[in-house]
């Protein structure tokens, strides 16, 4: 339900003050209805409802403009008219032009400062009106500016009473949707706190799975073969534990620097394209698939992001070809375009892209991750020279992206 403070705010600040208005109008009844009462004056009881009349519409004003939609207008005139029917009552007590003055305040709280202006104006015109024929021109004169003075007063003071009351208001709202919002903000920073952490796990994952999961294949691939050699060469199969061992020794230095500090697997005084033909040559080594790398010859300085996604890229690429493709040839090609922007692609001659292939693994899963967070995209295709590829694509890394 609508409140009358909804309707007309400026109500809000004197309906807390009404004992003011009601006391004026107590003091003015108050020696009018002992006068009249007093000398038995035959418009005593008309005068007692005439101040009845105005006490009761003042006591129930909000109540009547809230639930009966009563206009201000009509509130006033019917006040109005109260006060001007008191005045031409006899024997016509001049203090009862005080009742102006609660009126004067309550028409600048019920209306715009243009549309209050025009009651005080009639109020004034009344009130000489009364004087001048009561009293005669030269108490008019000196009386009316007194009285015009006291409703424009009272008047300019409810309204500034007004003005304050709603900015209390408003401060009031602001800082309950400022608090609400606060609320959200906390719900958000919960929200996004979880969200970095279930990245970060992500991420910790990828480098988990592309670091110890290229090793360990690698490994498992030479002691396979070291199985096979152990009695027909004893000497190959030493060097090619010996072989793993290393490598096991680099993977759990890669996974100490993992764990302890989740660094970037490339040192920064190494260029990517050596780190690219060092991870060639090691594959080549350990499984005997021929690698045969082609870099471009104008490759830029990549920023950490995209030496990290394309080295990456390239070990996973080689991992799953060793586990899936059946293949004894591999190219690696690195490579600038006005299309792709940077393209790695990783190629084999192998059985193809098997059935299952639209169920991504997890290390394929995590380069996809790596090429979306930097605007890029990686794609299993089928080699039109038969095999199948990888392809990681990225945009060109914007200005900035380097520090």
């Amino acid at each position: 339900m609508e409140k009358l403070t909804d309707r007309f705010p400026a109500l809000k600040k004197f309906s807390m003050l009404n004992a003011s208005p009601n006391i004026v109008l107590i003091a003015v009844a108050i020696p009018s209805l002992i006068a009249y009462f007093s000398e038995s004056h035959e418009y005593r009881w008309i005068a007692l409802g005439l101040f009845f009349i105005f006490g009761f519409f003042l006591s129930v004003r909000e109540q009547a403009l809230r639930f009966s939609q009563l206009s201000p207008a009509v509130y006033l005139g019917i006040q109005t008219i109260v006060i001007v029917s008191l005045l031409a009552l006899p024997p016509h007590y001049p203090f009862t032009i005080i009742l102006f003055f609660i009126i004067s305040a309550e028409a600048s709280m019920l209306y715009p400062t243009r549309i209050s202006v025009l009651w005080i104006f009639l109020y004034i015109i009344i009130t000489a009106v009364f004087i001048f024929y009561g009293q005669g021109t030269q108490a008019a004169i000196y009386s009316l500016p007194i009285y015009a003075g006291g409703y424009i007063f009272f008047a300019a003071f409810a309204a500034s009473t007004a003005k304050a009351e709603r900015a209390r208001a408003e401060s009031q709202a602001l800082l309950g949707e400022l608090r609400e919002a606060h609320k959200k903000l906390q719900v958000y920073a919960a929200q996004a706190e979880s969200l970095a952490v279930a990245e970060e796990r992500n991420r910790m994952a990828r480098e988990m799975h592309d670091t110890l999961g290229h090793r360990l294949t690698v490994a498992i691939v030479q002691l396979e073969g070291a199985q096979r050699l152990t009695a027909e060469d004893p000497s190959r199969a030493v060097e090619i534990m010996g072989t793993v061992h290393q490598q096991m020794r680099e993977a759990l230095g890669e996974l100490r620097s993992t764990v302890a500090t989740l660094r970037e697997p490339l040192e920064a005084d190494l260029s990517l394209t050596s780190a690219l033909k060092r991870l060639g040559d090691d594959f080549q080594k350990a499984t005997e698939i021929e690698v045969k790398m082609i870099f471009a010859y104008n490759l830029p300085e990549f920023p950490d992001a995209y030496r990290v996604a394309i080295y990456r890229g390239a070990q996973e690429g080689l991992t799953n070809i060793q586990r899936h493709a059946q293949a004894d040839s591999i190219h690696l090609r690195l490579a600038l375009d006005d299309v792709d922007g940077v393209r790695l692609q990783v190629s084999d001659n192998g059985i193809g892209i098997p059935a299952d292939a639209q169920k991504m693994g997890f290390g394929l899963l995590g380069l996809q991750e790596r090429a979306e967070q930097l605007n890029g995209e990686m794609r299993l295709e089928a080699n039109p020279d038969g095999g199948a590829q990888i392809c990681l694509c990225l945009p060109w890394p914007l200005d900035g992206e380097n520090e």
